[in-house]
């Protein structure tokens, strides 16, 4: 379990960290201290869980120093999507959409965090229409560049089956989201160790 404490003195680092934040960028000031104050800050252990996979999105949870890896669970145990930092919001979508964890979370080293409820960010919602249309934008923000990754891979694939993908082409990927860079990296290693193995033909 994770060190839990509550936030005392000095709010001003978090609360930057939540105005540097695209969704926070018009909470006023004092919504935003409001909410800094009654969140919990966190202290995690490397390798220890942040975020389960298909739990109740109870809560989300703010980076504030150290590194978090995102994991799928799947029948053949976690793959790591990729990696983020100090900053990084996670678990804000499940709390407003009422949906489980559809990821999990997992310090890479020692990682602070601040756990924000949702009853909290409900709250500031129903009170300022521009924060959840900056949540509303994020999530559209966010689904458009999941779609053209999988279009981009999906395509890719397609060509790689057909012995028709050029590793080249890689070099057009999108940028990958922050949760998607482990997986860009492992799928350009796949077509490269493919393209290794190919036989070549001689005349």
């Amino acid at each position: 379990m994770p060190e839990q404490r509550a936030i005392v003195g000095n709010v001003a680092p978090y609360l930057r960290l939540l105005r540097e934040h695209q969704i926070f960028g018009q909470v006023p000031d004092q919504a935003l201290k409001s909410l800094v104050i009654r969140s919990d800050l966190l202290a995690f252990l490397p390798g220890e869980l942040l975020l389960r996979q298909n739990e109740a999105s109870d809560s989300a949870l703010l980076i504030i120093e150290g590194e978090v890896e995102v994991l799928v669970e799947t029948a053949h145990g976690p793959v790591t999507l990729g990696t983020v930092a100090a900053g990084a919001l996670l678990g804000e979508i499940g709390v407003f959409a009422e949906l489980p964890r559809t990821a999990s979370a997992r310090a890479r080293g020692a990682v602070e965090a601040l756990r924000m409820g949702r009853d909290d960010m409900l709250e500031i919602g129903g009170e300022n229409l521009a924060f959840l249309r900056a949540v509303m934008r994020h999530l559209g923000e966010r689904i458009a560049a999941f779609n053209q990754a999988m279009g981009f891979y999906t395509d890719a694939l397609a060509r790689l089956e057909h012995q028709e993908l050029d590793p080249k082409t890689l070099d057009d990927e999108p940028q990958p989201m922050p949760e998607l860079v482990d997986f860009a990296y492992t799928f350009r290693r796949m077509v490269e160790r493919i393209g290794l193995r190919r036989p070549t033909t001689t005349k």
